[in-house]
């Protein structure tokens, strides 16, 4: 949806009088209020563009990190556990007496 209508073009609108047409004090002030909202509409929209924009960088910054983490994840889960030395040298044992007793 598009503005058809902005503070520019209220301000430049100019009516035709007729003989008996409205007063025109009266519809100046009135688009001179029409104005005034427009004015403050079109700073609110700005607003909540900018707040929104901020919103979708941080929504972006927080995907990325959530990724970087379960790639971090995902290679953490990949590599397999060092034995530790008490380990091997329980296998080590195992395999002296499996040789040794034959």
């Amino acid at each position: 949806m598009k503005q058809r209508l902005t503070v520019e073009t209220i301000l430049e609108k100019e009516f035709h009088i007729d003989y008996q047409g409205y007063n025109a004090l009266e519809v100046d002030v009135f688009l001179d209020e029409v104005m005034k909202d427009y004015q403050m509409f079109e700073e609110l929209i700005k607003k909540q563009k900018e707040l929104l924009d901020r919103y979708e960088q941080a929504l972006a910054d927080q995907k990325r990190m959530h990724q970087d983490l379960l790639g971090a994840n995902r290679a953490n889960n990949a590599v397999e556990p060092q034995p530790s030395y008490v380990d091997l040298i329980r296998r080590i044992s195992k395999l002296e007496e499996v040789v040794y007793k034959k």
